[in-house]
């Protein structure tokens, strides 16, 4: 394109990619926010469940065995799932841009070019924020995979304390 076209004239999309530009950063947040909640509400179910059996069979089983090697891999598997979600946390964090950077490097820039910086960095930010949000999914569902194996642990228990067990 030639030298002398105005920014509006060479790169006429600028606007309404910036409009989009700047709302993909909330959008990043709430995808990444759902995911959290996913892992918050999840952990919560699987504790629920996890000192809540072994209640309930105590309560149905005359002499239950807490020292059983199957109770003592599902409360493993349990630990393996809070580590999960322990981890989890600090991966939540999103990159944006920098105020520090606006100032340093931007302010200078005409309308048209701050536009264009800011699209160009929220994609790489809009990229970087949907690989550690399907990190967190993956994550989340690993949850649901050990809850899955804890599970089964307490159903194999729960069916070696029945008589003829």
């Amino acid at each position: 394109m030639g030298s002398n076209l105005e920014a509006s004239e060479e790169y006429p999309g600028t606007d309404l990619a910036y409009d989009i530009a700047v709302e993909s950063y909330a959008l990043a947040e709430r995808r990444r926010d759902a995911v959290h909640q996913r892992i918050e509400v999840f952990l919560s179910f699987a504790t629920t469940v996890t000192v809540a059996a072994p209640v309930v069979v105590a309560s149905v089983f005359a002499d239950p065995d807490f020292r059983s090697p199957l109770l003592l891999a599902a409360g493993g598997v349990y630990l393996a799932l809070v580590v999960l979600a322990l981890v989890v946390r600090p991966l939540g964090s999103l990159r944006q841009v920098s105020p520090k950077l606006l100032y340093e490097g931007w302010l200078h820039l005409p309308p048209a070019a701050f536009k264009r910086q800011m699209i160009y960095w929220a994609g790489v930010h809009s990229d970087q924020a949907r690989r550690r949000t399907w990190l967190l999914a993956q994550i989340a569902n690993a949850m649901v995979l050990f809850f899955v194996v804890e599970g089964t642990l307490f159903l194999v228990w729960l069916v070696r304390l029945e008589p003829g067990g």
